[in-house]
């Protein structure tokens, strides 16, 4: 494996170095990381929130979106790329007076038209991770083939009470197990209810901190 680093993202590398092993800063024509698999690349544009909403407002973000859509860099084809997005995007957006709408419209943009993956790292350890799993996966031929079929939940056979089809209900969302879905309907009483509850009343529930309650918050909002 090669891996080839913009001289730009200098600044970030000591909080993926270990992941990268050994790498090489170089000028990059496009992309930031250019992830080197025998005879092909995955090539990775990251942009901080506020990189991004600057690039929006400059129209800039169109021009690297379509230069992302290289078929060789640096004589290497790139077989897959991907842009990630790299802090806390909500404290921009305010800051930036830029709406959600306008930001979504550009992430479904670059995902459906562009064709593009997207993906979001807040912290330094989802930062850490994104290109550990990448190079991990890349590695053992898993970003590719035939799609795997995948254990998926079925209700049980056996006839379910009312409590416990709630519970299953709750249970099938993102970011809600057993246990949590559980503590909901415990601490409100309803399903109904958790969907009404602001994220003030969200922590209030057993095991659930400012995190999980936006997340789920957002679920029904």
């Amino acid at each position: 494996m090669r891996v080839l680093v913009d001289y730009r993202e200098r600044s970030i590398l000591p909080q993926i170095e270990d992941v990268l092993g050994e790498y090489e800063l170089v000028n990059l024509p496009v992309g930031d990381f250019l992830i080197i698999f025998d005879d092909y690349g995955v090539l990775v544009e990251r942009k901080s929130a506020q990189d991004f909403i600057n690039s929006m407002k400059t129209h800039r973000l169109w021009e690297q979106m379509h230069r992302l859509l290289a078929n060789e860099v640096m004589g290497y084809e790139v077989r897959r790329r991907a842009l990630l997005l790299h802090n806390y995007m909500e404290d921009e957006v305010l800051l930036s007076g830029f709406g959600w709408n306008h930001i979504m419209g550009a992430l479904m943009e670059i995902q459906f038209k562009y064709g593009i993956p997207v993906f979001h790292a807040e912290s330094e350890e989802a930062f850490r991770e994104f290109f550990r799993i990448l190079i991990k996966r890349e590695v053992e031929g898993k970003n590719e083939g035939e799609i795997e079929k995948r254990w998926m939940r079925i209700p049980p056979k056996r006839e379910m009470s009312e409590e416990e089809w709630k519970i299953y209900a709750l249970s099938s969302l993102p970011y809600i197990g057993d246990k949590l879905a559980r503590n909901l309907l415990q601490h409100f009483g309803s399903i109904e209810k958790i969907a009404r509850a602001n994220i003030i009343e969200l922590k209030k529930v057993e095991g659930i901190g400012e995190k999980k309650a936006r997340q789920i918050y957002r679920i029904f909002h």
